[in-house]
């Protein structure tokens, strides 16, 4: 059996291959370690459960392992052992040395999964009397441990020259009883059933253990002469990956503990923290609870403690905390590092930060440092943010849920701005993957915002309502303003940029020189018809900071955050008292790393009271506000940065997106400068058109023209929102499918019909782009390669996106490198003084490098002729830079041609995309 490989060497050293034998006892042995020491025993009791052995978890386990083991039994085949042109020779002569034979192989030979899936059922029923039907579902889930499940046809067309004659049949079936006897599976107890939720579980499960059990630096390549002794000596190597992951010493269990013990920090919990707590005991796991307050009450504290008190009264084991973007994810990692310091000291505890960039946060890096870290690789960056209502994603997230229930992981929810339809249809969604009645979504009872709701798998569905904070109940101040912000364009329309060459302006005294690209002075006030003409929201801002005051100037595109910067530089031309710019600009279309520094800064500037910001050194810094500064920004810090503003003024957006601004306006407790007292926000009013607004081209290419104009239609008469009383009604008229208008002119209503049905078109279109990707139901009782059929990447924007498994619908975008000079003589920087060698495959310190210059470019001018340019040819074989393009500056910051356009990068605004002839646009 030793003379089959499962793993060939890329060198000729000695060994020269890992035989399948081996490889197999590794990964049933990691299998067996998952099994004994890092699944909870929550997850054990499900798995045999559902693996039909009833409570004898110790039997279940023996089979997990030899699952786990098995799944590479398609190797021992022709096909697969002579696939290596290079060594083919020498592995035949292996072959034929043991009395091995086979004929002409396919041209194009089956995967050794599908091999798997066709040999196993008949191994498993001959052997251990499995039922057939059994046999056959586990033998597709082992058989698909590299993502796909084998379809009925790929079985079906496997032919015999693969699979190889009757001695290749006595080989694997060796290979099967070999395997048991190691692991001393008990053959009078058999799995009786595996259910769709057990065959997903087993699925992962395997794969995990395929994927520990192929790290050589625990199971080196080696021809051992004794298998009983290399079987013991992989054991041994196994708990020591397990223990290595830090999935061995799991914390201790401190028991339940009260709020305020998990978080000294709170010396009285809200009414909704103090409602989690009493709800926690009532709400039996799995199961759903949804949290629904306005911004800053605490919701995070209250699902960390229901996560918490689950791990401890339930046996759960692990946490999720699945965010929207990458900046709300760092922020969360730095909060849950610091509850489970407290709640764990003394012990190890695992924490990842998982996302495309989160081998550049600094918070994880230290934490690397002090622990050797398990890091997963391949996780897709953040898509741009959209409507939280995107009928798309939340056809998703429905599924997730009915899968989550299934597979017995309770969730929590929260929101600050959820309709009622959403809110019934979540619940019934996790409902339905319990098992629960389809009428739950209509007999689930209902509470006022802002409330608790709650559905589990064996207590009644329940709500109740809460009462908010002091903090967080607020009277805002609503204002609509005419020429708040420019429009889209507006600003510098005709100015020209140099091109690749030429010397900036003379600067004067105090304001920063100018770059060839940039507009002059004189062309960015043309936001009126007379170019000397003072641009509104700099007069304003100025006025409204005389006595000092921290405002947000909130745009919809990078485009008009940059245009907006430019135009207010003159009103505030300088350095604050706390050594910054009293005028920052904060959007996603910087370099990583000037981004970061941004969000760094930011944080620091305007964040939580005696709060620390760790920078990319991994410094913590302390919180320190300056007395008057204005940040001009982007939606990304309407929900992924805890900051806090005396004033804001905002681009007209969606009426929740609106509160959410608005959630960052007085938001931690602070004295308040004069006049700014009261928490204010302004919010651009559209054009008109014979009654009708007119919504901005860069606000419709972002959101909903129908949701918009509802949320117009609810607020415009508002000269305040009562924070929490007001937010129900104004989300429910802006997102009730139900709510029809009012006396309407007879221009508006036909806007109203015009956009709602353009609304109901596209909402259509998403369901069923969403129904063409996810798996299905849990409860399917189709064939189980059918569950995930037609599997699809979802880091490959080069792919159309109909074959991408998209999380949410969002434009595509290119990630791009940004690097100076030529492919064939480039450098890290302007000065050309650091050289970058194109050629050689990166890897450490150099692809966290790249990463730091790299950036996402969404621009619709520009972006689908980067996707269609090649990654560099190094770059293909780094599962971090594979699907990044190279752009390449000259020393003044300018691209090449992309088209009829250039890049533009600068350290002040960030990228821009500009006409390559010289037109500022």
């Amino acid at each position: 059996m030793l003379v089959l490989w499962a793993k060939m060497s890329r060198n000729y050293g000695s060994p020269t291959y890992h035989p399948l034998l081996c490889h197999m006892i590794d990964v049933a042995m990691v299998a067996q370690e998952i099994w004994r020491l890092a699944l909870s025993p929550g997850q054990r009791s499900e798995m045999t459960r559902t693996l039909g052995f009833g409570s004898d978890d110790a039997a279940a386990g023996y089979w997990c392992a030899l699952f786990a083991g098995l799944h590479d039994l398609g190797k021992a085949s022709p096909s697969f052992q002579l696939q290596v042109e290079r060594v083919r020779s020498k592995v035949a002569g292996r072959l034929h040395s043991v009395g091995l034979r086979w004929g002409q192989i396919p041209i194009n030979p089956p995967p050794h999964g599908t091999i798997t899936a066709t040999t196993l059922p008949s191994l498993l029923e001959d052997e251990f009397g499995l039922d057939t039907q059994v046999s056959k579902r586990v033998a597709l889930v082992v058989g698909g441990h590299h993502g796909v499940l084998p379809r009925t046809s790929d079985i079906n067309n496997v032919r015999i020259s693969a699979l190889g004659k009757r001695k290749w049949d006595v080989l694997r079936r060796d290979i099967v009883k070999y395997l048991a006897e190691v692991l001393d599976v008990p053959r009078d107890r058999i799995p009786g059933d595996i259910s769709n939720a057990a065959a997903m579980a087993l699925a992962g499960f395997v794969s995990i253990a395929d994927w520990i059990g192929s790290n050589t630096d625990y199971f080196d390549y080696a021809c051992p002469s004794d298998l009983s002794a290399y079987a013991r000596g992989a054991a041994d190597s196994a708990r020591q990956a397990i223990d290595d992951l830090g999935w061995v010493h799991q914390p201790r269990p401190r028991g339940v503990q009260e709020f305020t013990k998990l978080f000294p920090h709170i010396a009285a919990p809200n009414d909704l923290q103090r409602t989690v707590a009493l709800c926690a005991r009532e709400i039996d796991v799995p199961g759903l609870v949804i949290i629904e307050s306005p911004m800053g009450e605490g919701k995070t504290e209250a699902s960390m403690y229901l996560a918490d008190y689950w791990a401890e009264s339930a046996g759960l084991r692990g946490c999720y905390f699945a965010l929207p973007t990458q900046a709300t994810s760092n922020q969360m990692f730095g909060r849950v590092r610091d509850f489970l310091h407290g709640r764990y000291t003394g012990d190890q505890v695992q924490l990842q930060l998982l996302h495309g960039h989160a081998s550049l946060s600094a918070e994880f890096q230290v934490l690397r440092r002090k622990h050797r870290a398990f890091t997963p690789t391949g996780i897709d960056q953040d898509a741009n943010a959209l409507d939280a209502y995107d009928a798309y994603m939340l056809t998703l997230l429905e599924r997730l849920l009915e899968w989550l229930a299934a597979l017995g992981s309770p969730v929590v929810l929260l929101s600050a701005t959820l309709p009622k339809g959403r809110r019934q249809a979540l619940l019934a969604a996790y409902a339905k993957g319990l098992g629960n009645s389809s009428d739950s979504e209509a007999t689930a009872p209902q509470a006022e915002y802002p409330c608790i709701s709650w559905t589990s798998a064996s207590s009644p569905p329940g709500a109740c309502s809460v009462r908010t904070s002091a903090l967080g109940a607020k009277t805002v101040a609503l204002e609509w303003t005419d020429d708040a912000l420019p429009a889209q364009g507006d600003l510098g329309a005709t100015c020209r940029h140099s091109g690749r060459s030429g010397n900036p302006a003379p600067a004067e005294p105090g304001v920063p020189a100018r770059r060839p690209w940039e507009p002059t002075p004189k062309q960015v006030s043309q936001t009126s018809p007379q170019n000397d003409a003072p641009f509104p929201l700099g007069e304003f801002l100025q006025e409204a900071l005389a006595r000092g005051g921290c405002a947000a100037v909130i745009c919809n595109t990078v485009r008009r955050a940059q245009d907006v910067y430019r135009a207010l530089r003159r009103y505030f031309p300088n350095i604050a008292d706390d050594g910054r710019p009293e005028l920052d600009l904060l959007h996603a279309r910087y370099l990583f790393k000037d981004r970061e520094k941004r969000e760094q800064r930011s944080l620091a500037r305007f964040g939580k009271p005696d709060a620390t910001v760790t920078d990319s050194d991994g410094k913590d810094h302390p919180v320190c506000r300056p007395s008057r500064a204005v940040l001009v920004a982007t939606q990304i810090i309407e929900q992924s940065l805890d900051l806090d503003f005396d004033l804001m003024v905002s681009d007209m957006a969606p009426a929740d997106l609106l509160l959410q601004r608005a959630g960052r306006l007085h938001r931690h407790q602070r004295l308040r400068p004069p006049g700014l007292e009261r928490p204010r926000l302004l919010v651009g009013r559209p054009a008109m058109d014979d009654g009708a607004p007119q919504f901005d081209p860069g606000t419709t290419a972002v959101y909903d023209r129908h949701v918009l104009l509802r949320s117009w239609l609810t607020l415009r008469n508002r000269g305040t929102i009562h924070v929490p009383d007001d937010v129900e009604d104004i989300i429910e008229r802006v997102y009730d499918d139900q709510h029809q208008p009012g006396d309407l002119p007879t221009r508006l209503l036909e806007e109203w019909r015009e956009t709602r049905r353009a609304l109901d078109e596209a909402k259509e279109k998403e369901q069923d782009e969403a129904k063409d990707r996810w798996i299905k139901t849990p409860s399917y009782s189709g064939q189980l390669w059918r569950l995930a059929a037609d599997p699809r990447e979802e880091d490959a924007p080069h792919f159309q996106q109909v074959h991408q498994a998209l999380t949410r619908l969002a434009p595509p975008s290119a990630s791009v490198v940004v690097l100076f000079g030529y492919q064939d003589a480039a450098f890290w920087g302007a000065d050309h003084s650091e050289p970058v060698d194109m050629g050689v495959v990166p890897s450490g310190d150099t692809v966290v490098r790249f990463l730091r210059q790299s950036v996402s470019i969404s621009d619709k001018r520009v972006v689908f002729l980067l996707l269609d340019q090649s990654s560099p040819t190094s770059w293909r074989r780094t599962a971090l830079l594979r699907n990044h393009r190279a752009i390449f500056l000259d020393s003044d910051g300018v691209s090449d041609e992309i088209g009829a356009y250039r890049m533009v990068l600068d350290g002040e605004t960030g990228v821009r995309v500009v006409s390559a002839s010289g037109e500022w646009e």
